[in-house]
């Protein structure tokens, strides 16, 4: 299963291993822009809430913690399940479209790298020409021929750390854009698990119907027989057959259910959704050991905030290259080459020609738009900072959500087990004392509903306790396989 797991970078200035950057900014640090603040990138997170030094959610006595985050896919011990989220990584096309987007923004760093380096253009040039008269003076009616080759250089020298602000820019939208996908891996082993116990629930539910219906067919069989011997009235007939034509629709309606189910993984997965995948009958059992972080550790650790932090710092480099703009520029620009009337001699050193210029330039009018580009860069930043506390408390909400929901669960657990047994056992007493005339046939069709219930609720709670589990670990931004084997 191969993941892409960004490093988490929260300073804004990104290390570079370009020898020519390097030198670029150690020029311009020479300069009066070192301790002018208005053109410095800012070098912290912008403000959120308060966070906490643990989480108001409190785990339940009964459980378990442990410091660090599992790999939480192997936490269920269940094979399929690893087996199915690894095809998802590898054939899912929301996975490729998202690799793709890494590829795009790793070119656009070194598109803004190349802005570095001076621009040569190299050229070719052959001419002919002839005069047929020349005011009455005699011309020679033979042609000329000219031939030449040329290199010319353009050099913008970056005095102020512009194009370096761009190229940092670029940078942190790289990390974002790696970050975007290693929450969207996280995203879809997240989803593959909750459907895939979504398709195992409805094949326990399909089971529990089947054993629904026998019952209730047993019980019909008792009533007819009942009823022929003048023992039962046609109203406990009627009852007992509605009774079993209800669990027949039951199992009608959980058959759709697990269609469904099967069709949407097999969706995440990148198959055709045909609803031919394998299923199986049990459901993993819930991990004891809850992954046990304190809140701060969420900043540096969710793929999804890195992201936000990373575009935060992309865009203010881009208002301090905004405010640079309007700083003057220095362009280098030159060309040499040969020029000959022949074609033999084109490399011929004592036809040369050379020339070199350079140039200052400061804008002084251009209608605002500069200062709509640095207004419009300010914003940017300011959308950009909200995006991000946005996104930080998003998170901090999706983990106490979670966590208060899992002690909620249990406890709902606990009663649904007790209900469970004491229905069987009420079904048990009104069978013999329907048998027995002690009681009517409302209250064993009562007591036979009402025991499948409770065993339907436990099955959907179950699976419900899953999947809250998953959306514990995403919440975390727990791994999803072992570190050393990303």
């Amino acid at each position: 299963m191969k993941l892409i797991e960004p490093k988490i970078k929260l300073l804004p200035q990104s290390q570079f291993n370009f020898g020519l950057a390097l030198w670029v900014k150690s020029v311009s640090i020479g300069f009066m822009l070192q301790g002018c603040s208005y053109f410095s990138p800012t070098e912290s997170l912008p403000e959120t809430v308060a966070i906490p030094r643990e989480w108001s959610s409190q785990l339940s006595q009964a459980s378990q913690t442990q410091a660090g985050l599992p790999s939480w896919v192997n936490e269920f011990s269940d094979t399929r399940l690893n087996e199915l989220v690894s095809e998802a990584m590898q054939h899912n096309p929301g996975m490729q479209r998202l690799l793709a987007g890494v590829a795009v923004a790793d070119d656009q760093t070194w598109l803004a790298w190349s802005k570095f380096w001076p621009q040569l253009t190299g050229g070719f040039k052959s001419s002919r020409n002839k005069r047929n008269n020349a005011a009455g003076f005699a011309v020679s009616p033979r042609p000329i021929n000219n031939f030449g080759v040329s290199l010319d250089f353009l050099w913008e020298i970056d005095l102020w750390y512009r194009l370096g602000n761009e190229l940092e820019a670029t940078e942190h939208e790289k990390t974002a854009a790696e970050s975007d996908l290693y929450a969207a891996q996280l995203s879809l082993a997240a989803n593959i698990a909750k459907s895939w116990f979504d398709v195992t629930e409805a094949s326990q539910q399909l089971q529990l119907a089947e054993k629904t219906i026998q019952s209730f067919k047993h019980t019909l069989d008792i009533v007819e027989q009942g009823y022929n011997l003048g023992v039962y009235k046609p109203l406990d007939v009627r009852l007992a057959r509605s009774n079993l034509l209800g669990a027949e629709g039951r199992r009608e309606n959980y058959l759709k259910i697990q269609d469904e189910a099967k069709r949407t993984l097999e969706f995440f997965l990148g198959r055709y959704p045909s609803a031919n995948l394998t299923t199986t009958q049990q459901l993993p059992d819930i991990p004891l050991i809850v992954p046990a972080s304190i809140p701060s550790e969420l900043l540096e650790r969710r793929p999804d905030i890195v992201a936000a932090a990373e575009r935060f710092f992309a865009t203010d480099q881009r208002l301090i290259k905004a405010r640079k703009n309007m700083l003057p520029t220095i362009q280098l620009n030159g060309s040499v080459g040969t020029s000959t009337k022949k074609l033999s001699d084109i490399f011929n050193p004592e036809n040369l020609i050379w020339n070199m210029a350079g140039s200052l330039t400061q804008p002084l009018f251009n209608g605002g738009q500069l200062f709509t580009e640095h207004s419009q860069a300010e914003a940017r930043v300011k959308q950009a900072a909200a995006s991000y506390a946005e996104v930080v408390l998003q998170a901090f909400r999706e983990v106490e959500t979670t966590l208060a929901a899992g002690q909620w669960l249990q406890q709902q657990y606990s009663l649904l087990i007790s209900e469970v047994t004491e229905s069987r056992e009420a079904v048990r007493l009104a069978e013999a004392d329907y048998l027995t005339g002690l009681t009517d046939i409302v209250t064993l069709l009562e007591s036979q509903r009402r025991a499948l219930d409770a065993e339907s609720n436990l099955l959907e709670l179950n699976k419900q306790r899953l999947q809250n589990r998953v959306n514990l670990y995403l919440a975390l931004g727990s791994p999803i396989v072992e570190p050393n084997k990303i």
